[in-house]
């Protein structure tokens, strides 16, 4: 119910202490919502300082959720709100992903062109403190308000880094932070690149028309890179995934029942047929790999870089009635061929590493060089 041992340990001296003055309760056997209640009359009735009754329900369920997993999380009214500002793409931060992993704050990515990225922070880096408060105090959602403010002014983050021996600072400039969600260009005269930086609202058709528009610029092939890409709405992963496969399930959700609802293709899109190598990395987690893990089991297309995050759960969000918000972990999701990748993530076909001290995208680079040799392949076999 509480954050720390401390927390407990004080509540816990402050019954005893009641219990020996003759304030006693009396209940035999009591229901754990009466002890809830209970408690909570007891500190706001005797405890030494004045409580506010809300934070102290707050403090309830957020101990409750910390009971759950790092994802389920209740949103305040304000943070609810700024969740959906979040999804329209632009707020004001550093322009990082976050999660809990092993009880840790832990990067799941950096967003491309943020002061985040700048400053090289990488996945996997672990947050230690958020201006001297260490996080290891702090639920999750308090470590993004921390970091988030106005453009131009300062946050210090202590990071620490699997292959660094010490802890270090780095002190960031936030800004205001706009996903573009989704880009693309030619690389070649005939092999187009796609980048999606989060699964938002309307991807799915920016997706489609970005591969248009390639097609229409001689694109022969395409690289589609979901790296650093930290998910976003399930139903946008589906719609993306179905620009590439045309019918049949993109990925299954098993609730705590056992039920099981399918989702195939979308329909309604019109799924393109060019080969295709599509770039993972350490940051492309949730519905990064749900589009990465249907098109390998579909063997669409292949995927090059470094193994993905492993979320393999899905989260709901309830509204409460009052402006605030339950985050709450609801089902696990399946690839086609039935792969559970929750803390596994999935493995690339080609394993290319990436140094971004290194002028040139090596992974990007692969992906050019295969798809260039298959090309050349599938020419080479239509004139025999």
């Amino acid at each position: 119910m509480f954050k720390n041992k401390k927390q407990i340990f004080v509540i816990i001296f402050i019954i005893v202490l009641l219990t020996a003055g003759g304030y006693k309760i009396l209940a035999d056997e009591l229901s754990p919502l009466q002890n809830l209640q209970n408690v909570i009359y007891l500190i706001e009735n005797y405890y030494v300082e004045d409580k506010n009754l809300d934070e102290l329900i707050d403090a309830a369920i957020d101990g409750m959720l910390d009971e759950l997993d790092p994802y389920s999380y209740y949103l305040s009214p304000e943070e609810y709100e700024e969740m959906q500002i979040d999804m329209e793409g632009e707020f004001g931060g550093i322009g990082i992903v976050i999660t809990v992993r092993d009880e840790k704050l832990t990067i799941v990515s950096p967003i491309k062109n943020t002061p985040g990225d700048k400053a090289d922070l990488k996945a996997g880096d672990v947050i230690k403190a958020v201006d001297g408060r260490l996080t290891s105090e702090m639920s999750q959602q308090k470590a993004v308000d921390m970091m988030r403010g106005e453009p131009g002014t300062k946050v210090t983050l202590t990071i620490s880094r699997e292959d660094v021996d010490k802890d270090f600072k780095v002190e960031i400039t936030r800004d205001n932070i706009e996903v573009p969600n989704v880009e693309y260009n030619m690389e070649t005269d005939n092999i187009g690149y796609l980048a999606i930086y989060q699964f938002a609202n309307d991807v799915g058709m920016k997706t489609n028309e970005a591969i248009q528009d390639l097609k229409s610029q001689g694109a022969e092939s395409i690289i589609l890179d979901l790296r650093s890409n930290p998910g976003g709405v399930l139903e946008e992963s589906i719609k993306v995934a179905s620009n590439f496969i045309q019918e049949g399930e993109i990925v299954s959700i098993k609730n705590r029942e056992g039920v099981t609802e399918v989702y195939n293709a979308d329909q309604e899109i019109k799924a393109n047929d060019l080969p295709m190598i599509v770039l993972i990395n350490e940051g492309s987690a949730s519905a990064s790999e749900i589009v990465a893990g249907a098109i390998s089991d579909y063997n669409r297309g292949k995927l090059l870089g470094q193994r993905t995050f492993g979320k393999g759960t899905v989260q709901t969000v309830v509204p409460l009635g009052d402006g605030s918000a339950l985050r709450l972990t609801t089902a696990r999701y399946y690839t086609p061929s039935g792969n559970f990748i929750h803390e596994k993530g999935i493995e690339p076909d080609y394993k290319v590493e990436y140094n971004s001290d290194d002028e040139e995208d090596e992974q990007k680079a692969k992906a050019i060089e295969i798809l260039k040799n298959e090309f050349a392949k599938e020419v080479l076999d239509e004139a025999s």
